[in-house]
């Protein structure tokens, strides 16, 4: 099976996730880079108000992939406007299946995960597997736990 991992990270929590879970599974990781960011209050309007922002060039082809496993931080209970662009890029989409890992402060990875869900049922995409991280897990190492889980089903179930 041919994984891949696509992230955005702020602070480098999602990406410490990210890097985790490729290694684990033994994925292809693509970052999902910013062309310009800007100040957290105007990342966090354009995440509520489901906007798009420039990435650099990175995959988005899925022809030669399995599964799509997408890591993502939350920003005012919604993903970033970095991954709301990837997602509008993704081709050869059709009947593939894909997880979601939604790395958050304290509260709204569940209002993420469902629009991230409604984006990518309008690619014709199938979901696997959800997974949550707090920022606090991450800081201290903790989250393991919840990546091995998310690991363990996704090896089976692909």
């Amino acid at each position: 099976m041919n994984i891949m991992v696509a992230y955005y990270s702020w602070q480098g929590h999602t990406r410490q996730v990210a890097e985790m879970l490729a290694e684990k599974l033994d994925a292809q990781l693509v970052v999902i880079e910013a062309v310009k960011e800007s100040s957290v209050p105007v990342e966090a309007l354009k995440a509520f108000f489901g906007m798009k922002s420039d990435i650099k060039s990175c995959k988005t082809d899925l022809k030669e992939v399995d599964h799509l496993l997408l890591a993502t931080p939350v920003w005012a209970r919604h993903s970033p406007a970095y991954l709301n662009k990837y997602i509008s890029l993704l081709s050869n989409t059709s009947g593939k299946s894909y997880s979601v890992m939604a790395e958050m402060r304290s509260k709204g990875a569940d209002i993420t995960i469902e629009q991230i869900q409604k984006k990518m049922a309008k690619k014709q995409m199938k979901l696997l597997i959800t997974g949550i991280t707090l920022e606090k897990e991450v800081n201290s190492g903790e989250f393991e736990k919840t990546v091995s889980k998310m690991v363990e089903y996704l090896k089976e179930n692909i």
